[in-house]
């Protein structure tokens, strides 16, 4: 069956599908050719596919906002493929801005790899001046910054009053301060 441009309005309208089916044969060639142009570089032929099937039921849906004096109907369908696409399109180089690049990731690594030298040049004079400590400071050091023992627990096992553990600690902070200012590290 034939429609003319009111016959096809009215029918999409009244949820014809006989009228939708028409609407797909006719104006399929056109939506296509308007979606494969925006699409082509970075999409599939399927993706393309999905979208023009997306464009004609937009227009089955969204009928009641076609206005024959603004425009054809081919061309209110073309405009609705051109957003439909673009959509698709945006979508599309949001998903890919998601994609590493390599080239990035190297550029980074390099920095980081530099980072990593000189944490590890800092880590080992943090232990050299560790090792210097007197034997119970470096136990308490280690204990407490190491395995994340509680200071009061500390205090139990060596015997010693909080504050004692507190002054240890605090001095043990201060020489590895100053080791590191000795050293050419920014503290």
């Amino acid at each position: 069956m034939e429609y003319s441009q009111l016959e096809l309005v009215r029918g999409i309208k009244n949820k014809d599908s006989g009228a939708y089916e028409y609407m797909i044969s006719k104006y399929s060639k056109p939506v296509y050719y308007l979606a494969h142009s925006i699409l082509s570089a970075l999409h599939s032929k399927e993706d393309i596919e999905e979208c023009v099937a997306d464009v004609f039921l937009d227009a089955w849906i969204k009928i009641a906002e076609f206005n024959e004096e603004q425009a054809s109907f081919k061309t209110w369908l073309l405009i609705l493929t051109k957003y439909k696409a673009f959509s698709y399109k945006r979508k599309r180089r949001r998903h890919l801005d998601n994609i590493v690049d390599i080239a990035d990731i190297e550029a980074r690594d390099n920095i980081n790899l530099e980072k990593q030298v000189i944490l590890r040049q800092e880590q080992e004079q943090v232990m050299d001046i560790i090792n210097n400590f007197a034997e119970t400071d470096r136990e308490i050091f280690f204990r407490r910054f190491l395995l994340g023992e509680k200071i009061n627990d500390l205090a139990r096992a060596f015997n010693l009053s909080r504050a004692a553990v507190d002054n240890r600690l605090l001095r043990g902070r201060k020489a590895i301060k100053e080791g590191l200012k000795k050293g050419g590290f920014e503290i």
